[in-house]
This record gives C-alpha cells, sequence and structure tokens, in this order.
C-alpha cells in the first residue's frame, strides 16, 4: 500500500493545477496515523478560507518535507515498473511481423501456432554412438579367426518354431534389437598393422535386409536338412565390412513347422550373450504386444571413428592405463609386503603357478584316436528332460554341470573303447563365466578353463565326484581373474602357436542356462533351441543349452578327428543316459513317432 500511495501522489503532484489540499485528502486514509494527524486537526481552519488564506503557502512550503520519505521509500524506484511498461510491450510489437513471415525465420522442425507462438521441435530420430574398443578377449578371438580358418568362431543358435513367424514382425523385432543392443549395428575397424586393438564403429550403411533372410524349404525336408543348412553358413566367413550377424528364416518344414538359424561372429557374443539378445526378440505370449515407440537410430558419433588417430589413441590410451595400474598398486602392495612378507611371497607365488597352468602349452591332443584337424565340421542333436539332470545332481550333492561333464566323459570313454583305442584322460577346454549381475552387454565375458577330464572311470557315480572337484580346483585359480590381460599379451603370441594350443584339445564342453519358460518369436511359439558351436581348433564341441524344461544337447565333430560320426553320438546319448538313469530323446524333432502295431 505504501509504494502505491508513493506512485499515485508522485503522478499528482506532476500536475501543477491540481490543488495540495485535495492531494491531501485523498493520501490521508493510504498514510500512517503518525502524518495523518496534522491534516486532521487543520479540518476546522479550513472553513473560514478567507482568514487563512494567507497561510496558505504554508502547505506549499512543507511540500518539499512531504517529498523527503517519498525520496527514503524510493518512489521513483517504484515508479520504475511503470516506466519500463511500453519496453514490456516491445516483444509484443515484434512478435507480430514474425508470425506472419514464420515460415521464413522459424527453424527447421519448429511448428507455429496460427497465433504466431513457436512450439518445441519434432522430436529427434537418431542417437549419436560413440565407438567402443573391442575387450581384450574380443580382440583375441577376432584375431585367431581372421588368421586360422581352424579357429573360425561362429555360433549358431538354431530355433525350432511351430509354425511361420510374422515376417514384418519379426523384422520389426530386429530393428528394434539392433537399437537398442547396439553391437548389432556395429562393425569392426582395424588398423593398419594388425596388432591394434580394433574399434567398434556404427556402420553408417547399416542395411537391415542384408541381415535377414527367408526361404522356403524344400517339400519332406528332414532335421538333418535344416542342420546341413546352419553347418555351411557357420563355415562361411563374414563380411568383415559389415555388422556380424545374419538371421536365415527356413519355412515349409513339416507340420507348418519353421526353423530360425541366427549366426553371431564369438568375437562380438558369448553363450549367455547370445540368450540377452534373445530377451530383446521373443514374447511370452503368442499375440502382438505393443512395445511402445521406436528406439532412436544409432549413428556414428565421430566422423574419425574409422580412422588411424582414433585406433592409436585406444592403444595408447591401454598403454598409459596398464602403467597407472600398476603404479597404483605399487603402493598397497609394498605396505602389504612389509606387514606380511610371508604372506605376499606366498600369494606372488600361487598366482604366479596358477599363470602357468592357465598358459601351459600341451604336445598334442591326449586321445590316440582324434588326433587331426581340418576345416570341416557337422552338426548334431539330442534332447531330455532337464528336471532329470536336476534331480541326479540333487541326489548326489552335485551340480548340474557336474552331471553334463561326467555324461560326456562317459560318453567319449565308451566311444574310444568301441573303436578299440581307450584312453585314461581327455584334455577339455570349458568356458567359466565372468559375467557380474545385472551386466547387460552380449560381449563376451568368459575365460577358458583347460584341463584333464578322467573317462575311464567305470562308476558314473564316482566319475561325477571326480569332475565336481576338479571342476571346482579350477574356478579356484587366481589367474581366471586376469582373463582379459593374458588375453591382451596374446598379441605379442605368434597366432600358428595360439591355434596350436587350441588344437590339443579334445573336447569343449559348454553348458548355458536358457530361458524357464515358454517364448514366442513373431507369434509363433519356440519349442526348441539349440546351441551349435563351431570345433575352434577341438576335436568335439559339446554345448547344453537348457529352455522351458527342455536340455537340448548341440554337438560339432571336426570331420578329420572324428571317424565315425554317428557311433560318437550314439556313444553321447547313451552316456547321458547311464549317468542320470533317464532316457533321451533322438536328434530328429521333425521325426512323427509312428503308432506301434501288433502282428497277429
Amino acid at each position: 500500500m505504501w509504494e502505491g500511495w508513493l506512485a499515485v501522489t508522485d503522478d499528482r503532484l506532476a500536475d501543477v493545477n491540481v490543488a495540495v489540499a485535495e492531494a491531501s485528502k485523498k493520501a490521508a486514509p493510504t498514510t500512517p496515523p503518525a502524518q495523518s494527524t496534522p491534516p486532521v486537526e487543520a479540518a476546522p481552519k479550513a472553513a473560514a478560507p478567507k482568514k487563512v488564506a494567507p497561510k496558505k503557502a504554508a502547505p506549499k512550503k512543507a511540500a518539499p518535507k512531504k517529498a523527503a520519505p517519498k525520496k527514503a521509500a524510493g518512489p521513483k524506484k517504484a515508479a520504475g515498473p511503470k516506466k519500463a511498461a511500453p519496453k514490456k510491450a516491445a516483444p509484443k510489437k515484434a512478435a507480430a511481423p514474425s508470425a506472419a513471415g514464420a515460415s521464413a525465420k522459424v527453424a527447421p522442425g519448429t511448428k507455429v501456432t496460427p497465433g504466431g507462438k513457436k512450439v518445441d521441435k519434432e522430436p529427434p530420430t537418431t542417437v549419436p554412438t560413440a565407438a567402443k574398443k573391442m575387450s581384450s578377449w574380443d580382440f583375441a578371438t577376432w584375431r585367431l579367426a581372421s588368421d586360422d580358418p581352424v579357429m573360425r568362431s561362429t555360433i549358431i543358435g538354431l530355433l525350432l518354431l511351430d509354425s511361420a513367424p510374422d515376417w514384418d514382425r519379426l523384422v520389426d523385432r530386429f530393428d528394434r534389437a539392433s537399437r537398442t543392443a547396439i553391437v548389432l549395428r556395429q562393425k569392426v575397424v582395424e588398423g593398419p598393422i594388425g596388432y591394434e586393438t580394433p574399434r567398434m564403429v556404427v556402420d553408417s550403411d547399416f542395411d537391415l535386409s542384408f541381415h535377414l533372410r527367408r526361404f522356403r524349404m524344400p517339400a519332406r525336408s528332414r532335421w538333418a536338412d535344416v542342420l546341413e543348412d546352419a553347418r555351411r553358413q557357420s563355415m562361411t566367413d563374414f563380411d568383415r565390412d559389415r555388422p556380424l550377424w545374419r538371421v536365415t528364416v527356413l519355412e515349409g518344414l513339416s507340420d507348418g513347422k519353421a526353423a530360425v538359424i541366427v549366426k553371431l561372429h564369438h568375437a562380438i557374443a558369448d553363450g549367455q550373450g547370445a540368450m540377452m539378445l534373445g530377451a530383446a526378440l521373443f514374447d511370452f505370449a503368442a499375440g502382438s504386444v505393443d512395445l511402445g515407440p521406436m528406439p532412436l537410430e544409432p549413428t556414428p558419433a565421430e566422423a574419425e571413428a574409422a580412422g588411424l588417430d582414433a585406433v592409436i589413441k585406444d592403444n595408447l590410451g591401454w598403454v598409459s592405463k596398464t602403467a597407472a595400474d600398476v603404479i597404483s598398486g605399487l603402493g598397497p602392495a609394498a605396505l602389504a609386503a612389509m606387514k606380511d612378507p610371508g604372506a605376499t611371497a606366498n600369494r606372488v607365488l600361487k598366482t604366479a603357478g596358477s599363470m602357468l597352468r592357465m598358459t601351459k602349452i600341451p604336445l598334442g591332443p591326449l586321445s590316440p584316436l582324434m588326433t587331426k584337424r581340418s576345416t570341416n565340421y557337422h552338426f548334431d542333436t539330442f534332447d531330455m528332460k532337464f528336471a532329470d539332470i536336476r534331480a541326479k545332481a540333487k541326489a548326489e550333492e552335485a551340480t548340474a554341470n557336474d552331471v553334463f561333464l561326467a555324461a560326456i566323459a562317459e560318453g567319449l570313454g565308451e566311444y574310444h573303447r568301441r573303436m578299440g583305442k581307450p584312453v585314461d584322460k581327455l584334455r577339455v577346454n570349458m568356458p567359466i563365466s565372468l559375467r557380474k549381475p545385472g551386466s547387460g552387454g552380449m560381449e563376451n565375458a568368459v575365460t577358458i578353463a583347460r584341463f584333464e577330464l578322467p573317462v575311464s572311470e567305470s562308476n558314473p557315480i564316482e566319475l561325477m565326484a571326480e569332475v565336481g572337484q576338479t571342476v571346482k580346483r579350477w574356478r579356484k585359480e587366481p589367474a581366471l581373474a586376469m582373463a582379459d590381460q593374458l588375453a591382451e599379451l596374446s598379441r605379442l603370441i605368434p597366432p600358428e602357436l595360439i591355434s596350436a594350443v587350441a588344437q590339443a584339445s579334445d573336447l569343449t564342453a559348454s553348458n548355458v542356462p536358457g530361458v524357464p519358460v515358454p517364448v514366442w518369436l513373431a507369434g509363433a511359439r519356440v519349442s526348441r533351441m539349440y546351441p551349435l558351436v563351431a570345433t575352434i581348433g577341438a576335436a568335439v564341441n559339446v554345448t547344453m543349452l537348457t529352455y522351458d524344461g527342455t536340455a537340448s544337447v548341440g554337438i560339432s565333430t571336426d570331420d578329420a578327428a572324428v571317424d565315425d560320426r554317428e557311433e560318437l553320438i550314439r556313444c553321447l546319448r547313451a552316456g547321458f543316459r547311464t549317468v542320470t538313469g533317464k532316457p533321451v530323446g533322438t536328434g530328429t524333432p521333425l521325426t512323427r513317432r509312428r503308432a506301434k502295431t501288433t502282428a497277429g
């Protein structure tokens, strides 16, 4: 109220024709009690205007005194907003011409309402994505697969569907998956020498249609025909100028079924990483699901992402980071050594011994039968109930992985005995997952444990216990935590030597946990999931994937190493049957069971 009074009074004083008495009457109700008293007492004197006329000048002299509180209260400052009012109106005057010429002055993508008001720009459709340096393990896998075709690292996920998937929905799901799992849009960019760690760069020419294919199988096609198509794709190298994956749909199988072959390079995903990709593709119901708006499309963030400078920067960054890690670790290590030199020395010796065991170079395979290697291999499959494996593991206080390895050991031991070449142990490679809970990346998060697997034990229970103890010891090896560092050093080792070490393995065995409930792919129910992995130097690769209560086993056998593939598969099936005490299904999920007839 005080500021309003000052503003009003200031305006009235600007008019010299307004009487001071009238101004005081109008101001009286708004003045404080201490200042309103004089005007009230002066009211009777105003009744004789002629007598007091000469004294009217007194209020004029007092006018400057009344102005004093105005100056103290800052009346001119209070009146500031009113004087600034024309400035506020300025934008309104400027808005009229901008609305009339909105189409010429607004930014691209900006909309203007009929009233001339600008609204936000349309949401972006792309997102810049920075290049990523390959992990040491992925680089080692990529390098070996590039230098030696025997070491070609391909993962095949073979899905059997109850019906053909909806093609448009399938394309949409893979489009979405490629926007969230960025590795599906990235290609490998190498340095000029070959020893530099490559970068994963978003392919600016990414073409989804190149990675998705659909064919119709000939009439009366069998499961063996599907496996043969998967085999040819697995042995075919990738286009290295594009992202490292491809999907093929095979329609027209018996009973209207279809198969989907998902091909990935091992340098961009391990077994669990491939399952994470499936999580972005599968539905938990047959009906269409509202997935919301399409995610933004990744685009290269840097023009120089594929250049030599970026590759050099990545590798120099690794050197500097490694040196910094070493220097930062010297202080705590030295302090620990001073506090307990004996314990420090024991840890050093233990780690050194573990590294020697991890990097030990074998002279050759232990099998007297599976000694040769080639670039050719074949695939086979069979199934059994996963509940039977778990029940056996629980009964023997073991794990499902112990049962899995014991069954393989029993089968391969039996195969050597039937072929007239019995053996006590075989050298096995077993991937050990280093993936941390909550990790959502597809990239490899594994290391390889290499140990000797007993295959001559005739008692399945004792065999299972021995296998379990062997695996437990290897899982506790200190060198497992240094897998990435050891893989980094592999660049200094000739690829021929690493390939020779890999080919000294008789077996690679892996157990991958899958989805425990039924899922659908583009409206088609998935009935089976089979893991088919290249031999990668070993004579035999056996991988088990569990899905919806079924344990599906995929086997790849090197053509040069295995003389009788059918006999080997029979022995492996018998090994699972012997260890679990339960039946094992055939490897032909498309074959119908014929009704038994009684002769009479």
